[in-house]
């Protein structure tokens, strides 16, 4: 059974602000997904639905795209992605239908405002 909750975002210097920002939590197969936005929420959702896990090389094109052409000196080979760093047990079969199932749920209810 999974939870989804929302729950406030604190600023890191602990200062009050005036726009409330809140991250959406999903909790399913002993695991715990925030998200800070919507779209984050979408792009994981659309990483589990892929059955076949895509490569995790990044061509040095897009890269020199997204950084600019200092991108060697900006990105070392030691950095990870956010999907690179999920627990592998959420990857079998089984969980990976739950953890769709639940993100899923929890997209319906953000836009239909219900969460």
């Amino acid at each position: 059974m999974a939870r989804i909750s929302k729950e406030p975002l604190k600023r890191l210097d602990g200062k009050a602000s005036l726009l409330p920002r809140h991250a959406i939590v999903v909790r399913v197969a002993s695991f715990t997904f925030r998200f800070g936005t919507v779209k984050q929420l979408r792009e994981c959702i659309q990483y589990y639905e892929q059955k076949t896990r895509p490569s995790s090389r990044i061509a040095a094109k897009t890269l020199a795209a997204d950084l600019g052409k200092e991108w060697r000196e900006l990105r070392g080979w030691d950095v990870e992605r956010w999907f690179e760093r999920l627990p592998m047990y959420l990857l079998e079969e089984p969980k990976r239908q739950k953890v769709l199932q639940a993100l899923s749920k929890a997209l319906a209810l953000v836009e239909a405002e219900k969460l």
